[in-house]
C-alpha cells in the first residue's frame, strides 16, 4: 500500500493594498482547517506554507522527508504552469522525499514461520516471536508483554513453576540405517543394503514430565515417555527378506515361474511400542532451548514385509516374525533449537535379528521431532 503524504502549499500573492482579500482568505484557510493539526509557515506578508495532518502524530512524521527537495520540485511546477497561478494544490508521493528511502512503508503483510507471527495493517504491527508479544503504532510501542516465551517447539509463559519443553504429544520424523553392521558368516552386506531415504522412521507418543531442579534461567526435568515407533527398512535393489527353518535370508523378488522380476518397493517393517525416561536440561535464553539423553526400551509388535513389482499396483505382504528380537533397548539423546524443530537420534544396543539367525544389525535413527 503506497503510503502518501499529503501537502498543500499555498502560495498567495496579493498586490500591495488587498489587505481586505487576505482576511477573507485567513478566514477560509480558519474554517477549512480548524479540525486538523496543522503547521503554518509565513514568508513575509505574501506568501504561507500550510501542512496538516490528522493528528499530532501524523504531524511529527514530517522530520523524516527532505522538505526542501518537495519545495524545490514545488517551484519547477510553477515555472511551468503558463497562467498566473494564485492557488495551486498538489499530491506528492511521499517516499520519494525520505531523508532515508530504506523507511519507505511497506505493503500490509501476515507472515507466518518459524521466527514467530508477524502483522502490519497500516502503521500498526503487532509481532509474537521467542521474545514475546509486542504492539506498536509507527514507532511507539503501546503494548507489550514479554510474561510469553518460545522454548522449544511452543509458546509458554516465562515461569520456571511449569514443566519440561518436551511435555505433551510428540510426532518424531526421520531416517533409519545400521548403526552397526559387522561381517556375518552366511551372509552379504550387499544383500540387505537400505536406500538412505527410503528407510523412514515415525515414532507418535506422549511424554510426562517431573521437576528435579528448577533454577532462574535453567531447569532439570526427568521426563517419562511412551511412544509407538515404526523401523520402515526398505531394500536397495530387487532383494527381499524371507524365512527359513534355521535363519533368514535376502533373496531377489520372483514371479509365479520363478523368474526374477524388478521391484518398486522391497521393505521390511517392524513396529514397537517403547518406554523412555530421559533427563531434560531447559534453558530459558539460550540459543538451545534444551538438551535431553537417556534410556529406552521397547517390545516387537510384529513385523511383515512390503513387496510391489513395477508394473503392477498390487501389494504383496508376508506376516512373520523373521527371528527378529522382540526386545529392543538403547540410548536416546535430543537436542532443541529455539525457533526450530528439535532433533533426536536413536541408538539400539541390542542386535535386530537373533544371534546366528540373522545378520549382526544395529539399528540407528534420527531425524526431528514436529511437536
Amino acid at each position: 500500500m503506497k503510503s502518501k503524504i499529503y501537502a498543500m502549499a499555498m502560495l498567495v500573492l496579493f498586490a500591495i493594498g488587498a489587505r481586505a482579500g487576505s482576511l477573507k482568505l485567513n478566514e477560509k484557510f480558519n474554517d477549512q482547517f480548524s479540525d486538523k493539526d496543522s503547521i503554518i509557515v509565513t514568508f513575509g506578508d505574501k506568501t504561507r506554507l500550510i501542512i496538516y495532518g490528522e493528528n499530532r502524530q501524523e504531524l511529527e512524521k514530517i522530520m523524516k522527508y527532505d522538505l526542501n527537495a518537495l519545495l524545490k520540485d514545488l517551484k519547477v511546477r510553477l515555472d511551468s504552469t503558463q497562467a498566473d497561478t494564485t492557488f495551486l494544490r498538489e499530491e506528492f508521493d511521499g517516499n520519494k522525499y525520505l531523508k532515508n528511502p530504506g523507511e519507505a512503508n511497506e505493503k500490509d503483510y501476515l507472515r507466518i514461520g518459524l521466527r514467530g507471527i508477524h502483522i502490519k495493517d497500516g502503521d500498526t504491527r503487532v509481532s509474537i516471536d521467542g521474545k514475546g508479544v509486542e504492539v506498536k503504532d509507527g514507532d511507539e510501542v503501546v503494548s507489550s508483554d514479554s510474561t510469553y516465551r518460545r522454548v522449544g517447539k511452543r509458546f509458554h509463559r516465562r515461569s520456571w513453576g511449569g514443566s519440561s519443553p518436551r511435555k505433551g504429544f510428540n510426532i518424531a520424523l526421520g531416517l533409519n540405517t545400521y548403526g552397526t553392521n559387522e561381517t556375518t558368516a552366511g551372509f552379504n552386506k550387499s544383500d540387505y543394503d537400505l536406500k538412505p531415504f527410503g528407510s523412514r522412521y515415525v515414532s507418535l507418543g506422549y511424554v510426562a514430565s517431573a521437576n528435579v531442579v528448577r533454577g532462574k534461567d535453567a531447569r532439570l526435568t526427568l521426563d517419562f515417555g511412551v511412544d509407538f515407533s515404526w523401523y520402515n527398512m526398505m531394500y536397495d535393489g530387487n532383494n527381499t527378506i524371507i524365512k527359513t527353518d534355521d535363519a533368514v535370508e535376502f533373496v531377489p523378488v520372483v514371479d509365479d515361474n520363478k523368474q526374477e522380476v524388478e521391484v518398486r518397493k522391497s521393505k521390511l517393517v517392524v513396529p514397537y511400542v517403547n518406554l523412555s525416561i530421559m533427563p531434560t536440561l531447559s534453558f530459558s535464553r539460550s540459543f538451545i532451548s534444551y538438551i535431553s539423553a537417556g534410556a529406552y526400551g521397547g517390545y516387537r509388535l510384529g513385523s511383515y514385509t512390503k513387496v510391489r513389482k513395477v508394473g503392477t499396483k498390487d501389494v504383496d505382504h508376508d506376516r512373520r516374525n523373521f527371528y527378529i528380537e522382540d526386545l529392543r533397548y538403547g540410548l536416546a539423546a535430543e537436542i532443541g533449537i529455539r525457533n526450530f524443530p528439535d532433533f533426536f537420534v536413536n541408538y539400539d544396543l541390542n542386535n535386530l535379528f537373533e544371534a546366528n539367525r540373522g545378520p549382526s544389525v544395529r539399528m540407528l535413527s534420527f531425524g526431528v521431532r514436529l511437536f
